[in-house]
């Protein structure tokens, strides 16, 4: 099992901002995903793996056969295809060029920067060791958010932390880099500092954040960093804050200056995630654990009848002397609604090649007024 920090690199950009952030997340269960939902989270991982084979191998860090067995494994993955290969190795061959003659590669490198985060460590994709400087790149394979390097706290996290772990065998180091590369994005940025600045970074910034984060203390501060946060949905500080934009959204427009405008355009973002966040927090809960909010029902969506083989079901109508040119709208067969206008037997001669699809669970709202029914 891979272990986590509580004060993570990765979650850095939260606990930095928001400080009983991490404290308030490890009471919290990790959501449970509805069934048949895509995994995000593991098809990074696997992305991840793979890059990594097929990094150590090229640089000769495995064998052949090792190498083959763990791409044999991610292609056994339901998150494998050609483009998803394809993202890989753009990440890969970006990673090989930027590692010059004389520099020392590290693949998935755990790093340490517990010297100002308590028991703080990451694993850093790939770190670059040179006489004079280090170079951290980082493979974001989501294809939803862009993120980049400029000032990104995971990130230096990672280059601290290899610093300290190398600094000795590598004293002349004065300079870090780090880059974020998402080949489904077609992004790359890079970022850098001095050594003497990045520790003044985790000295003055970094580590009293840290201290309060550890202990729980500090103000919620909601904000763009709520969104990976497991308590996103039930965070009374995010509710009230978007409650007050709400509450601004809600005045006539006519009202409102152009600043007042502009400034409702871009708070309206944060209302609209949080409300979806909310919305989906109950939808899985409803349909993993049986838990609806009072006032509602869980349903369906409501799906329309489809010809599972259009083929098959195209030759059956000829045969039951339906014209070719009547049934057809080039290039495909006309819908099963525009059938039984033609024929109202349609439906009962194609027969089981008639099918509705199952509708997707959603939370249905009660209507207040309804009563039961008394004999």
């Amino acid at each position: 099992m891979t272990a986590h920090a509580l004060l993570s690199a990765s979650g850095s950009k939260r606990w930095l901002s928001c400080t009983p952030s991490a404290k308030l997340e490890a009471t919290l269960p990790e959501q449970k995903r509805g069934s048949g939902a895509f995994d995000f989270s593991q098809e990074g991982t696997t992305a991840h793996s793979l890059a990594e084979a097929k990094l150590r191998h090229h640089f000769g860090q495995i064998g052949t056969e090792e190498y083959e067995n763990e791409v044999s494994a991610v292609k056994e993955t339901p998150y494998y295809n050609d483009d998803f290969e394809a993202h890989v190795d753009s990440y890969v061959l970006y990673v090989r060029s930027q590692i010059g003659e004389g520099d020392t590669p590290l693949f998935e490198q755990r790093v340490d920067f517990s010297d100002w985060v308590p028991d703080g460590f990451g694993t850093a994709d790939v770190v670059i060791l040179s006489k004079h400087a280090i170079r951290v790149i980082d493979l974001k394979f989501g294809k939803g958010i862009p993120v980049h390097a400029q000032d990104n706290p995971q990130l230096r996290l990672y280059a601290l932390g290899a610093y300290s772990k190398f600094k000795e065998e590598y004293p002349e180091i004065k300079e870090v880099s780090y880059t974020i590369h998402q080949p489904r994005l077609d992004s790359i940025s890079t970022d850098g500092t001095t050594i003497a600045k990045l520790i003044d970074w985790a000295n003055y910034f970094v580590k009293p954040k840290a201290k309060k984060a550890w202990s729980g203390a500090g103000e919620f501060l909601p904000g763009e960093w709520c969104g990976f946060c497991r308590a996103k949905a039930q965070c009374r500080a995010r509710s009230d804050y978007n409650t007050e934009l709400a509450k601004q959204e809600f005045k006539t427009p006519a009202l409102l200056s152009e600043e007042e405008v502009s400034e409702v355009l871009v708070k309206a973002q944060n209302l609209k995630t949080w409300v979806n966040d909310v919305e989906e927090f109950a939808l899985t809960r409803a349909v993993t654990e049986n838990i609806v909010p009072p006032g509602y029902k869980l349903g369906t969506t409501k799906t329309h009848r489809k010809i599972s083989d259009t083929a098959l079901a195209a030759t059956v109508l000829v045969e039951k002397g339906l014209a070719s040119e009547i049934i057809w709208e080039p290039p495909k067969l006309k819908s099963l609604a525009s059938l039984e206008k033609i024929n109202k037997q349609v439906s009962a001669w194609l027969g089981e090649l008639v099918q509705r699809p199952d509708g997707e669970p959603k939370l249905v709202k009660v209507k207040e007024n309804a009563k039961e029914d008394f004999a």
